[in-house]
């Protein structure tokens, strides 16, 4: 399915319509695949944008781009990678974490948002509610969200529908960050390692692996926590390697209560990542495929990336009235 640049194209997904706009393409600006840690949002956008029927380019500094046509384009980029980004008025902007005057006329004309997390901080700053954990300021044209899983719906329900409880291996494989200093885990992972250990479970670090290497390590996974540091514990941000396991066959699993309420109180919750080890291994013994089912079933309607997109395009609509 293409999309005309003449066409409003409408994807009704679990009974919300989602509103495409017609885009001529979609460019992702730098992070090249396993290059930052934040590639791999870029990286789910991507398929995201692709399965929605989108060009998309992807693209940063050191590419060539003297022979593309980037009228009527969506540019999506982070502060980190935008030095060389192309800025045109023919064009509209996502943003996060960029913070260069250069987009200022940009924002003055409408054709740019900003893009940031959600945290509980972004309640103190004049915001409207679009659905749980997403927020707004029309004024300072920003929303805040959560990240979501890389995988599609129709990928969840795949998995679901072959997922089984009893395949596991005795370890624990965690595919994600883990580091210190003010925004690191590494003092609630260690806990958790201890744990492990001390019931004789291998604890196994992946990183850089692809999409299917990483569904496969996790769903074979003993348990699968995403387990956060303090800083972002007590910000409430989301990960979305929470997401992301449940959507991939395992059962939630956190120390994080802004997480545990998200999932209405229905995944493992401690604050001790000791103990959350052993209340999670526990209830993990009695587990029903039902519950898991019910998860999984939470994250595809809620917290995919087209869900995410679903939302940016709507406060692009509402930041700019013509917008088609």
């Amino acid at each position: 399915m293409k999309i005309k640049s003449f066409l409003l194209l409408m994807l009704f997904f679990n009974l919300n319509c989602i509103e495409l706009i017609s885009f001529k393409n979609i460019v992702l600006w730098g992070h090249k695949l396993h290059s930052h840690t934040h590639s791999y949002i870029h990286a789910a956008l991507f398929r995201t944008f692709q399965h929605l029927g989108y060009k998309v380019l992807w693209l940063d500094n050191d590419d060539d781009i003297s022979n593309i046509d980037f009228s009527n384009s969506l540019f999506i980029t982070e502060g980190q990678v935008d030095e060389k980004i192309p800025l045109r008025n023919d064009c509209f902007y996502i943003l996060h974490n960029c913070y260069s005057l250069k987009y200022k006329p940009l924002f003055a004309s409408k054709k740019a948002i900003t893009l940031q997390v959600y945290t509980h901080d972004c309640l103190q700053k004049n915001v409207t509610k679009m659905e749980e954990y997403i927020f707004y300021n029309l004024k300072d044209q920003i929303i805040y969200m959560p990240w979501a899983t890389d995988l599609l719906p129709r990928e969840i329900n795949q998995i679901k529908n072959k997922i089984k409880l009893s395949e596991k291996n005795n370890e624990v494989y965690y595919v994600g960050t883990i580091g210190g200093g003010i925004f690191g885990n590494i003092n609630q992972i260690e806990p958790f390692i201890k744990a492990c250990k001390e019931n004789f479970i291998n604890f196994r670090h992946v990183i850089f692996k692809s999409l299917i290497e990483n569904i496969g390590v996790i769903q074979n996974s003993i348990m699968a926590p995403a387990i956060q540091g303090e800083w972002q514990c007590e910000k409430g941000y989301i990960p979305c390697r929470i997401f992301k396991n449940i959507s991939y066959g395992q059962f939630g699993i956190t120390n994080s209560e802004t997480v545990f309420k998200l999932f209405n109180k229905k995944i493992i919750y401690n604050s001790n990542t000791y103990q959350l080890f052993f209340d999670a291994y526990e209830k993990l013994k009695n587990l029903s495929l039902n519950e898991l089912h019910d998860l999984m079933d939470f994250v595809r309607d809620n917290h995919t990336y087209i869900n995410r997109i679903n939302c940016l395009f709507k406060f692009l609509r509402l930041v700019n009235q013509d917008i088609k």
